[in-house]
C-alpha cells in the first residue's frame, strides 16, 4: 500500500512536466478550440494518476485509497508547506 501511495505523490508532482508536452498533442488532436489553463491541468493530472493506476496495477499493488490520498498530498503538500514556511517567518515590514 505504501508503494501506491508513493506513486500517487510521484504522479501529482509529475503532472506539470506532463502538461507542458500534452500541450501540444492537444492542439493537434483537439480541433477547434485551444485548452483552457484549467483543463490542461485537470487532463494532465488524470494522465498521470490513469499511468500511475496501471503502474501500480501490473506491480500488483492496484489499492484506489492510497493512490488517491498520495495525489492529494502531491498536490497540496508543497502549498501547505509554503504556507506553513511563510508562517513561521517573522514580517519585520509591517
Amino acid at each position: 500500500m505504501i508503494w501506491t501511495f508513493i506513486l500517487g505523490v510521484i504522479a501529482s508532482w509529475a503532472a506539470p512536466a506532463l502538461e507542458e508536452r500534452l500541450q501540444p498533442l492537444a492542439s493537434k488532436y483537439v480541433p477547434g478550440k485551444a485548452l483552457t489553463p484549467i483543463e490542461s491541468r485537470t487532463l494532465a493530472l488524470a494522465m498521470a494518476l490513469l499511468i500511475a493506476a496501471l503502474v501500480a496495477t501490473f506491480t500488483g499493488s492496484g489499492h484506489v485509497l492510497p493512490l488517491t490520498l498520495g495525489a492529494l498530498i502531491g498536490v497540496l503538500g508543497p502549498r501547505l508547506y509554503d504556507k506553513f514556511r511563510d508562517m513561521r517567518a517573522p514580517d519585520y515590514d509591517s
